[in-house]
């Protein structure tokens, strides 16, 4: 006979910084770590748009006994707007201590004392499922309501969770972590059917959850065998909560929709994270409605972004990406813009701008970087990248491959570099082009662009990207 885990949570502190790190414990296992602690580029701006130094957050959520984390991270604090966020830590209150439900009770407020709040975060245990359970609590009072955009509501961020190896990596490189079997992120709606949606850093943007969620219904992404991960909406929190799935790093954004006379009211969102037995999640697997298909600029399909590509592997934006990584398509921007499967240089697969009128077209990569889910960078970074252009009658300027350092979330103020380009009539011809350098520190990619700049068509094929030395 199976004896049933019985928990026992600690809040303890760790030495050896000079900071100790603070760690929910069951028993001698560490569990979720709050954390405190200054981020990085490319993460700060990435996730915390630059706003938030010293993040406060619950970390790397384990969900069952011995298992390992799953859930990485779920921010403590509201956002308001872009610059009024409760990040400021008041207090905090450990209850519990070395029982079956530990409590944390944190008090946080806005630099300018616009609204105050208070996270209460519970850890149990649950024997049915197997599965440790973190309520979360989410108060919020607002004492100067006019510092909000008057519109007839407005919209509160209460938390952002993200997972653990969620996305995949966007390119194969030595040591990279590996890519967890989930496809689709499930919730069930107020209408009583459960929408998919597929993880799909391109097609993500035109799904999400288009109704209310359910009262106890679940968000969660699927399949993985014992470790389907769920958010449960508590109460009156579903129906008044929208949701929505960031296309870059698949982070749940849970916001309150809250009608602009209740801001002078407390404000309470509630939720809880655990594990889905498999069963269940089997089961909302097969009452899933079909995900429509969608299409960006009149394509269904867009092509994979590689290192080496012909540009031969399609992705359509209703699924997810096949194969061991979780890669970026190229994104078409300008008029006059497809991908061809019935023409190239090496095979029927090649990129094709086709402008009647002057002006400028691309087919761009703007995630070739660290913050993109690859290989972390050095101080030091080149890249060279390479391919084959063919044109037909081009005017302007021409076309040809151009490189410039990528700010995320930020505007552009790089200039681009150049490979030859190329006008009038050519058959498929190589460029090439460089870029070197100590990387600006508040860039941490490279936008990659296949793009004409004039009337007529091109073509591209076969391209090569190769990081070097600078």
């Amino acid at each position: 006979m199976k004896i049933s885990h019985v928990a026992r949570f600690y809040f303890k502190t760790h030495g050896g910084e000079c900071c100790g790190s603070q760690w929910i414990y069951d028993g001698d296992e560490p569990i979720a770590l709050l954390e405190r602690r200054t981020i990085d580029q490319p993460e700060q701006m990435l996730r915390y748009f630059n706003l938030i130094r010293r993040p406060l957050n619950l970390r790397y959520l384990k969900l069952k006994p011995g298992g390992r984390p799953l859930i990485s991270g779920v921010p403590l604090y509201w956002k308001l707007t872009r610059a009024i966020l409760t990040e400021e830590l008041v207090s905090l209150e450990v209850e519990g201590h070395g029982t079956d439900r530990l409590r944390l009770v944190l008090r946080t407020r806005d630099r300018g004392g616009v609204a105050t709040a208070r996270h209460v975060v519970t850890c149990s245990y649950d024997a049915t499922t197997e599965s440790y359970v973190y309520d979360f609590e989410c108060n919020l009072r607002v004492h100067s309501s006019e510092a909000l955009e008057h519109d007839a509501s407005v919209r509160l961020e209460y938390s952002d969770p993200w997972y653990v190896d969620i996305p995949a990596p966007a390119v194969e490189f030595p040591g990279m972590w590996e890519k967890r079997p989930y496809t689709h992120i499930l919730c069930e709606r107020a209408d009583a059917s459960v929408q998919k949606i597929p993880l799909n850093h391109a097609g993500i943007t035109a799904h999400g959850f288009s109704t209310p969620v359910r009262p106890g219904g679940l968000l969660l992404p699927v399949f993985d065998a014992g470790a389907n991960v769920a958010i449960e909406f508590v109460g009156e929190t579903a129906r008044q909560s929208h949701i929505g799935v960031c296309n870059w790093g698949y982070d749940i954004h849970l916001v309150a929709d809250t009608p602009r006379e209740a801001l002078c009211d407390p404000i309470l969102r509630e939720f809880r994270i655990f594990l889905c037995r498999d069963d269940r999640a089997r089961r909302l697997i097969e009452a899933a409605d079909p995900v429509p298909e969608i299409e960006c600029m009149g394509m269904k399909e867009l092509p994979l972004y590689e290192r080496k590509t012909s540009f031969e592997k399609p992705c359509a934006l209703s699924q997810p990406p096949p194969g061991t990584t979780d890669a970026w398509s190229w994104m078409p921007a300008g008029e006059g813009l497809s991908y061809e499967q019935n023409f190239g240089r090496s095979d029927n697969y090649s990129l094709k701008i086709d402008r009647p009128t002057p002006g400028l077209s691309q087919w761009r990569m703007i995630y070739e970087g660290e913050g993109g889910f690859m290989e972390p960078w050095p101080d030091y970074i080149g890249f060279r990248v390479s391919g084959y252009v063919r044109t037909d009658d081009v005017t302007g300027r021409g076309a040809g491959i151009s490189l410039r350092w990528q700010r995320y979330n930020q505007e552009q103020i790089y200039a681009c570099v150049h490979s030859r380009l190329l006008s009038g009539t050519n058959d498929w011809t190589p460029v090439s082009v460089e870029l070197h350098g100590r990387h600006p520190a508040d860039s941490n990619a490279i936008c990659i662009a296949l793009m004409q700049d004039g009337a007529g068509t091109c073509w591209f094929d076969d391209l090569h990207v190769e990081r070097i030395e600078s």
